[in-house]
């Protein structure tokens, strides 16, 4: 795999805790979105030793239309986490890549629904505002799962979304105040909130992003309701560690 340097040009916080960092896009690296990279910090500049060495796989939050590349990280305990929250602007580090194979092609008419858990919201991004750039047609439906609305990354420019045909559903799983806004629902995404937004449901496309727990709920729910592997399409979301890496509301 070959690696580019990649220069930090801002960070923004774009939820509780969780930062986006976009950096320079380097010529010849290429992307579709939904795919991930590897995100690679010297050794010399971690500011406390990380177990996988410097090293994570990360979703690419930024489309291959942008000019630059983004990435989101909640906050964390590892190495690796925080020296990415000790970074500052004009900062080197490398990237290699991209990895992934749970991309929407070019072509294929049928519904899509995106079901993201968490910063499983990155490439969500990436998938959407590619849609936009090509101006696709097809409906999309976006199924999103946080504990609080505090906690979702990229809300309000979701919502903004302009698509001919887009629907954004977001669900609170620790929420105790009743749903106001268009869209927000309580609890965790459902076989019946997938079928009440999404009409088209047995003729969809799924992709699923999110924690290991949250694909693997949201596969046995897809395939309860006798939507066909080939039709669900998984990348492992191995960028998550630390406290909460196995919950499904990462």
């Amino acid at each position: 795999m070959d690696f580019f340097p990649v220069t930090l040009l801002r960070i923004e916080s774009v939820a509780d805790r969780t930062l986006t960092f976009y950096f320079s896009k380097p010529e010849g690296f290429t992307f579709h979105a939904g795919q991930y990279a590897i995100l690679r910090i010297p050794a010399e500049r971690l500011i406390q030793s990380d177990i996988r060495s410097g090293m994570r796989p990360l979703s690419i939050a930024s489309a291959p239309s942008e000019t630059e590349l983004a990435f989101v990280m909640r906050e964390g305990v590892t190495g690796f986490k925080k020296t990415m929250w000790d970074l500052t602007v004009g900062d080197v580090i490398s990237v290699g890549g991209p990895v992934g194979h749970a991309t929407i092609h070019d072509g294929d008419v049928r519904p899509i629904a995106i079901l993201s858990g968490g910063v499983g919201m990155a490439p969500a991004r990436s998938m959407l505002i590619e849609a936009v750039a090509k101006n696709d047609t097809r409906k999309y439906v976006l199924f999103s799962s946080n504990r609080f609305l505090a906690d979702v990354p990229f809300q309000n420019e979701l919502t903004a979304i302009r698509l001919p045909d887009f629907t954004y559903a977001f669900t609170l799983s620790a929420e105790s105040e009743p749903a106001t806004l268009p869209g927000e629902e309580r609890g965790r995404i459902t076989a019946e909130m997938i079928k009440k937004y999404l009409p088209e449901w047995p003729e969809s496309l799924y992709y699923v992003i999110g924690a290991p727990a949250f694909a693997d709920a949201m596969k046995v729910i897809l395939s309860d309701i006798g939507i066909a592997e080939e039709n669900i399409h998984i990348d492992p979301f191995s960028g998550l560690t630390g406290p909460g890496a196995n919950t499904v509301n990462a």
